[in-house]
């Protein structure tokens, strides 16, 4: 019987795990989409500067999974625009903005 928790505690996280995994892949499918139908089109200039997730990627250096994490969490604003996350170049420079790392002497003297 205390086998039993134990093994539904592993259970459960192993289905977690299986989440994140078909989450991720989801996001991949859905970037792949977005991204052929980007090519599909002609590129215009943009009122509005809008970035495609894996814009976003390569501006920042990172992966999609982390991106992706960020934008769930609210902490990089963002637009959906039927199946398609955008964010406005403003929005990605506020955040990075946000996220400056300055010494407490910096600080001090500003």
């Amino acid at each position: 019987m205390d086998h039993q928790p134990q093994r539904l505690k592993q259970a459960l996280e192993n289905l977690r795990h299986a989440l994140e995994e078909t989450e991720s892949a989801l996001f991949d499918l859905d970037d792949a989409f977005a991204e052929e139908g980007e090519r599909a089109r002609p590129q215009k200039p943009r009122a509005q500067d809008l970035l495609s997730v894996a814009e976003i990627c390569q501006e920042l250096g990172m992966g999609k999974s982390w991106v992706h994490h960020r934008l769930r969490r609210g902490e990089i604003p963002n637009i959906r625009l039927g199946n398609n996350i955008k964010v406005r170049r403003k929005d990605l420079e506020g955040y990075l903005e946000s996220q400056r790392y300055q010494a407490p002497n910096q600080q001090q003297e500003e």
